[in-house]
């Protein structure tokens, strides 16, 4: 399949999945990610951080980084989290001014000190986030995660597979871009170089 039936094909599944209006970002050919628009704006809710302290998500003032996954995803998690971990090295000083956030769709077994660990790994500087079932799923809805879950033979033994998009939110909390499994991390980073340049000067 051709690039430009693969980005039609992701833009007609992102289109479904979150209820959105989307189009190749910045009109930028060098770009893969899918620009949201108008940007969707996301309810506050209070979630837990993996310091065991209620936060409120999306935070405002600041860009964010966003994936939801879970600790115990065996390859799409980890690539996806050394992924964002690349953008904020390739950022150097300018990494200030994004968070990103690791928010986990498996309430039951990350408890805040799981995240913390599994983030750690990756990069400190990454934000693990947690919360009652109910308030993460209503998260979940909006950003339109699409997850499954395949129970095993105990409570605990099961497995989750889900959509792997990485969601970039404006300092305001609204999504403005998303980018789709595999775009590589130095696209994420020139798209935040040209967002935060002065405008005119793009």
């Amino acid at each position: 399949m051709s690039m430009s039936r693969n980005l039609t094909v992701l833009l007609v599944l992102a289109s479904a999945s979150v209820g959105l209006c989307v189009a190749p970002v910045l009109a930028d050919r060098n770009s893969q990610g899918l620009r949201v628009e108008p940007p969707k704006a996301i309810h506050a809710r209070a979630l837990i951080n993996q310091d065991g302290t209620t936060v409120t998500f999306p935070a405002t003032g600041r860009w964010q980084l966003v994936f939801f996954g879970f600790s115990t995803c065996p390859d799409i998690c980890p690539v996806t989290l050394h992924k964002a971990a690349t953008v904020l090295k390739l950022l150097g000083d300018k990494a200030t001014g994004l968070e990103v956030v690791f928010l986990s769709i498996d309430s039951e077994r990350d408890q805040p000190d799981v995240i913390k660990k599994f983030v750690a790994v990756h990069d400190p500087r990454i934000q693990g986030l947690t919360g009652e079932a109910g308030a993460v799923q209503s998260v979940a809805n909006e950003f339109g995660v699409i997850a499954r879950r395949y129970q095993g033979k105990t409570a605990l033994t099961y497995r989750i597979e889900h959509s792997s998009f990485l969601y970039l939110l404006n300092p305001q909390g609204r999504i403005v871009i998303f980018y789709p499994e595999k775009v590589a991390p130095e696209y994420v980073a020139a798209d935040l170089e040209r967002l935060w340049k002065p405008a005119g000067n793009n």
